[in-house]
Formats: C-alpha cells, structure tokens, sequence
C-alpha cells in the first residue's frame, strides 16, 4: 500500500434502536440505553460493557425475540468501534437470522442488519460477502421507502466505501454524491450522517486526484462533526486523520503533523490502547516524519503502530 495508510475503521455505525418490546424501567432497557449513550458519546469500551449486561440478560429470558436481537446488534457495534470486526460479524448475523425469522426477508429492519454486516466484511476485505450484503439491503430499502430516503442513503454509503476499496471509483462517486444529496434534504445541517457522507465523498474524490473539492469535503465534514459532537469526539480525529493525508499528499507537511497530533491526542484519550485507528494515525504521522527528514522518529511510531497490529 503506497502513500499514507489509508483508515480501516467504519467512519459511523448506526445503532439499532433500544426495542419496544422492553417494559418501561427494566434491567434490559437501563443497559441498552445506557450503552446507546456511551456510543453517542464515544466512550465504545462503556457502551461494549452496557451491551454485554444486556444481551446477558436477554439470554436469560429465553426468547428468541427482537429484543435479542437488537442486543446482538448493538453489541456488535461496540465491537466494530473498537475494531473487533470477526467477533462483529457473528454477532450481526445471529441478529439478521432472528430478524428474518420474526419479519421475514425483506423487512427494512432487516436491510439495516444487512448494511451492518456489509460493512464488517468490507472492512475485513470480504468484498464479494459485503457487496452482496449491501445490495440486498439498499433493494430492500429502495422498496420500502423509495430511492431518496435515508435508508437508502445508509446502504448507499457503505457501498460507496467499499467501491473506493476496490478502486471503482466512479461508482464510488456516483453512491457517494448521492448519499450527501439525499441527506442535505432530508436532514438538520449539523446531522453528523451528513459530515460522515461528506466525509466518505472527499475520499473519493482524493482517489480520483482532485484535492481542491476533497479538500472542501473533508473540511465541511470535520465543521460539522465538530460542532454535532465535540471536538474531542473520535469520529473528529477520524477526519482530521483523513485531511492530513491530503494535506501530505499536496506537500502540506507541517499542516498535516498538525491535525494528526491532535487526532492521535484524541484517539489515546478516547480509544483503548490497542485500537487499530490508532496504529492507522502512527503510521500516517510516520509518513510525515519521514517526509520532514525525522526518520528515527518516524521509526519509533512505526514501531508503536506494529505492537498495536501485532497485539
């Protein structure tokens, strides 16, 4: 892989909604919504524990409902956060096979499963499974609420990712252009789905050679991931990781060591230790080090990066 290594994280997962089926005040519902707040807040070691507690007590009840399901499903989450993508993928196909059972094929809650697991496998480089996963549940959405739903968005930006992936860039673009027009009319301005289509819109345009418009994207991104979540969210140093790629790639080297400074500052408070996201900023802070004649210290996060990827 040439140039700076590319992020492997999914930049945002939805999480399934805590079900109705639960009675006001239960144990099951305290967790799930507790575990719902550490993910929006990105506490994702937090939100693992409260959908751990959950799915446990979920087992226990016996029933094989929506309710367990939607354990399953947010746990595997959590693990996608925290880049734990082979235990993600078990979980979500226990959820998408009960959904199934309960609501049949081509249940939009199904499609959001399918997406879901679509992306565990386009980040673990199982494009075949995931691009079959993904286009069965952009048809679902597509059926139930029409091409220009967010729904169909959703599944829309997996692909485009995973058609970056593959370097099929127009088809990258044409998902990706369409996820952000499809959620600038149906969302508020600082939605984060909105930075997190941007987001995956700047890359493609990366790939395809034209910085001047990524550059735009990335940075209309990163403002309003800002103000929706803070700036100290880890779906903030998510972009600012991507935008220093570009900003090295156009010979902005000093910009670059910037954003990814304050991107790993973010990651090491925010993320365990051993998350992959941050071997990813090591690496690309490395590149930069390399490019400014600081070989020893670009060794020395080299070597970080690999204990992290090793361990």
């Amino acid at each position: 892989m040439s140039g700076l290594a590319r992020r492997s994280a999914a930049a945002f997962v939805v999480l399934a909604a805590v079900s109705a089926c639960a009675t006001q005040g239960t144990l099951w519902e305290e967790y799930s919504e507790a575990g719902v707040t550490a993910y929006s807040e990105g506490d994702y070691e937090a939100a693992e524990d409260f959908f751990s507690a959950a799915l446990e007590v979920s087992e226990q009840s016996g029933k094989v409902d929506e309710r367990l399901a939607t354990s399953l499903s947010n746990l595997a989450s959590a693990y996608t956060a925290l880049g734990r993508h082979g235990g993600s993928e078990a979980l979500y196909r226990r959820a998408l096979a009960i959904r199934e059972n309960l609501f049949g094929r081509d249940d939009p809650i199904v499609a959001a499963t399918l997406a879901d697991l679509g992306e565990a496998c386009r980040i673990m480089g199982r494009y075949a499974d995931a691009e079959t996963a993904l286009l069965r549940s952009l048809v679902i959405r597509e059926q139930a609420f029409g091409p220009d739903h967010p729904g169909a968005a959703a599944s829309l930006d997996h692909l485009a990712a995973l058609y970056r992936d593959q370097d099929r860039l127009e088809d990258a673009l044409d998902a990706a252009e369409r996820v952000v027009s499809i959620r600038r009319a149906s969302l508020a301005p600082d939605d984060p789905l909105i930075a997190s289509g941007l987001n995956d819109l700047a890359a493609v345009h990366r790939g395809l050679g034209d910085f001047e418009r990524a550059d735009g994207a990335y940075r209309r991104a990163l403002e309003i991931r800002e103000r929706s979540l803070g700036p100290d969210h880890p779906d903030v140093a998510t972009i600012l990781n991507d935008l220093a790629v570009l900003s090295q790639l156009r010979g902005r080297n000093r910009e670059a060591e910037i954003m990814l400074k304050r991107a790993l500052d973010v990651q090491q408070r925010a993320l365990p230790d051993d998350h992959p996201d941050i071997a990813t900023t090591l690496r690309n802070y490395a590149v930069v080090l390399r490019a400014t004649g600081r070989v020893t210290d670009a060794m020395f996060l080299d070597r970080q990066a690999d204990q992290i990827d090793g361990g």
